[in-house]
């Protein structure tokens, strides 16, 4: 059996439409000039408080803070339910869990909604664990969150990472991880190649279908579902 660490945004679901929701209702709130979609899509991945930091007026950490406490909000009570999940994941994670694979969601956002995200596509019961940080707990990026879990325990060399972003790739490498790069996401394929990449999949099938060859181990468990 093998252990693999998914990124969440970008690899699994598709954070973009939520993203602007509750960016828009914050920025509106606070006074401040709401990004456009490009300037937050090249942030996904990065955490929110990465695009706030960015916008005029938000220099003092006080009023930061408490424009990411209202996003969390938001996020919660709406922005959630605008997710995506990209075409092929459920099949491929339902597939993964029946081999008995240890399997990890690795994120920069906090854990807790991270875990709403997958819960409402009834992915929870998928993973193993998911790792994240909490809305108050200082930045970390994904090397910062896998060097954590190796330092603890809970990471092995030898597994894989599959992310969309270059620091995903990067962060693997750095962690004793086989990386796997999609190109579905956020990420563009040469900053996927160039980061370290082992392989590159355009579509979550292709990546199903490159487990299926590469792990041959045969399926012990029954499916997994929000019932059980």
């Amino acid at each position: 059996m093998g252990l693999i660490c998914f990124d969440l945004d970008g690899t699994l679901v598709d954070p973009l439409r939520a993203m602007c929701h509750c960016v828009q209702l914050t920025c509106e709130e606070f006074g401040l000039p709401v990004p456009g979609r490009e300037q937050v899509a090249s942030h996904v991945g990065f955490g929110a408080g990465e695009l706030f930091i960015t916008l005029p007026g938000m220099g003092d950490p006080a009023r930061l803070d408490a424009a990411l406490e209202r996003y969390w909000t938001h996020f919660a009570e709406t922005g959630v339910v605008k997710y995506r999940i990209y075409d092929g994941v459920l099949l491929m994670l339902a597939r993964l869990k029946r081999q008995g694979h240890q399997i990890y969601a690795v994120t920069v956002q906090p854990a807790r909604f991270a875990r709403q995200v997958l819960h409402q596509f009834d992915l929870l019961l998928a993973f193993d664990q998911v790792f994240g940080s909490t809305p108050q707990s200082p930045w970390k990026n994904k090397g910062e969150v896998l060097a954590q879990l190796r330092e603890q325990g809970s990471l092995r060399p030898g597994g894989y990472l599959v992310g969309d972003r270059a620091e995903d790739m990067a962060a693997a490498r750095a962690n004793g991880l086989i990386p796997l790069g999609v190109t579905y996401g956020f990420g563009r394929a040469e900053e996927l190649t160039a980061a370290g990449a082992e392989r590159l999949f355009a579509s979550a099938d292709a990546l199903d279908d490159w487990f299926k060859e590469a792990l041959h181990d045969p399926e012990i468990h029954d499916s997994f579902s929000r019932s059980e």
